[in-house]
């Protein structure tokens, strides 16, 4: 079932500020598809990308309890980033740097920035030294420094190479970003960020106070990662968090449910073009959303494990609210952070009970696309843009029955959402990340201003 965010065909957004930052582009790699107009019809059909990979999958010779994972072929990730960009880039940046970079690409074409028509000579970026990137992973090129470490150390001595010599470049997380800059020209600030499953969020979070601080005029912000190798999976399967619900295929994340038995690793990436609204307005370009705030924070008490009753995420939920100065009745809609974990998801519910008591809907498209560490925030933050626009929502996941300690269980998935005070045309979208490590961010879009009403600047523009 679609889920609608309400509209209302008599309102329409008010303007937004020269300051205002607003979203013109997003790109999206995930294991249901490559690209933004592939995958989210998919969702919209509650489609799944998770499946049980077969053993020769993984190399590493290890014994692995879970095999289940949400994974982007690497035969068709390949053909793809064989045709998007240079060998002289695809050739020395890892499979992890290429989903980034086909997700950049098509949210750089979507702003109008760049060509997708495979031209040898494209049009230099505007403002290219007032253009940053952030781009946000938790793990980096993990799956390829276990290959160069089974084709060093485990081979037969017959065969056995040396590491590649591009292993140090390609290894880096900092490759998702120079990567990106060599190929587009983009000389402002360039920078990676890990923060384990909100660095996608994170990513987003340090181009918005850029922008807002005008230190730049345009980022391309978002997050990648990879997960799925035997290392990482005989991890988080150690650690208990890996869901044991093999033969349910598709259905094995149950985000909320009350038979949920834990996550499903999955891979991906997202990138989003976040520009100052004077600018794309310069450039002609209508937003397809606004960046409204958001916040981040550290619960300091865990490495594994939340705080009890979600206060530390219903904390971060709150800064985020008043960052982007949005009552908390006009959230019409919520991706949750929804691992399917038992302790993380009643956290969460509880948290959302406490700072959203009117039950705006929610999603948790981890049950579709499996979790994607360092990209899930930023995937979310793609789908809530999404969801602006068209005023659909992703069902929530398979789980169906409620579970009694998720209070705002009964509040997930209503008809029709409660989105404020009557005839309040305003509404905003929820995306929340929360990290191993008590690494929390939450951020909150808003819809695209007024087509044709121009972006003049406007009482409440200053930033605090």
């Amino acid at each position: 079932m679609v889920t609608r965010v309400h509209r209302d065909a008599a309102a329409a957004p008010e303007p937004v500020p020269d300051d205002a930052v607003v979203v013109t582009g997003v790109g999206l790699v995930t294991g249901l598809g490559f690209g933004t107009e592939a995958v989210w019809p998919r969702l919209l059909a509650g489609a799944s990308a998770i499946r049980e990979l077969p053993p020769e999958r993984f190399a590493l010779p290890i014994a692995l309890p879970v095999r289940l994972g949400a994974e982007v072929p690497r035969a068709a990730l390949a053909e793809r980033i064989r045709r998007a960009v240079p060998r002289s880039v695809w050739n020395t940046s890892a499979p992890v740097c290429h989903v980034w970079l086909l997700a950049a690409l098509e949210a750089l074409a979507q702003a109008g920035l760049w060509r997708a028509d495979g031209a040898a000579e494209r049009p230099p970026l505007p403002d290219a030294e007032r253009t940053g990137i952030y781009a946000g992973t938790g793990g980096g090129a993990h799956g390829f420094a276990e290959a160069e470490y089974i084709r060093v150390y485990t081979a037969e001595k017959a065969v056995q190479r040396d590491v590649s010599r591009f292993a140090i470049p390609m290894y880096m997380a900092s490759a998702l970003a120079a990567q990106l800059s060599l190929l587009t020209g983009i000389r402002g600030p360039t920078l990676a960020l890990s923060s384990a499953c909100s660095s996608g969020s994170m990513a987003l979070l340090t181009a918005l106070d850029a922008l807002r601080l005008g230190r730049i005029e345009r980022a391309v912000a978002g997050g990648a990662d990879l997960t799925l190798t035997a290392a990482t999976l005989k991890g988080f399967a150690n650690l208990g968090a890996l869901s044991t619900a093999r033969e349910a295929g598709g259905h094995a994340c149950r985000p909320f449910a009350a038979d949920r038995s834990g996550m499903v690793l999955g891979e991906g990436a997202a990138c989003l073009v976040l520009e100052r609204a004077g600018a794309a307005a310069r450039r002609g370009t209508v937003p397809l959303a606004v960046l409204l705030g958001g916040a981040a924070a550290s619960e300091a008490h865990h490495l594994l494990h939340p705080l009890a009753e979600g206060a530390g995420m219903a904390e971060c939920m709150r800064a985020a609210l008043a960052d982007a100065r949005v009552a908390a009745g006009r959230v019409a809609h919520v991706y949750a952070h929804g691992t399917g974990t038992r302790s993380n998801d009643a956290c969460e519910a509880a948290a959302l009970a406490r700072v959203l008591p009117h039950g705006p809907t929610v999603s948790a498209s981890k049950s579709q696309l499996g979790h994607t560490l360092g990209a899930a925030g930023a995937i979310d933050a793609v789908l809530a843009v999404r969801s602006l626009g068209s005023g659909q929502v992703p069902p929530l996941g398979p789980g169906e029955r409620p579970d009694p300690e998720c209070p705002v269980q009964a509040a997930l998935a209503p008809a029709q959402p409660h989105v404020g005070p009557a005839g309040d045309p305003a509404r905003a979208v929820l995306v929340n990340a929360f990290a191993f490590g008590g690494h929390n961010a939450a951020l909150l879009f808003g819809p695209a201003p007024a087509a044709g009403a121009g972006n003049a600047p406007g009482p409440g523009s200053a930033r605090p």
